[in-house]
């Protein structure tokens, strides 16, 4: 809901992300993807048609690279 004259957002928390920031390069994130696959790693780049991840399996460790088109993405929450 935008506040009247401001141009700003009501109830907007202080310090919310930007989708710059949240999937910029090197940014850890979480996936869920609509083919059931729920994947954590490293942002690597982003454009109009996916996001491509520096994906890490749950101890950390590098298992590949995941190019995942914007349709399959159900959710991405920030900080993995």
């Amino acid at each position: 809901m935008r506040s009247e004259g401001t141009g700003g957002l009501q109830g907007l928390r202080s310090g919310a992300p930007q989708i710059s920031g949240v999937l910029g390069r090197g940014e850890l994130v979480s996936v869920s993807a609509r083919i059931g696959n729920d994947l954590m790693g490293y942002v690597c780049d982003r454009d109009e048609s996916g996001l491509l991840l520096d994906v890490r399996d749950p101890s950390g460790d590098p298992t590949g690279y995941e190019f995942l088109p914007w349709s399959s993405i159900e959710r991405v929450i920030a900080g993995g």
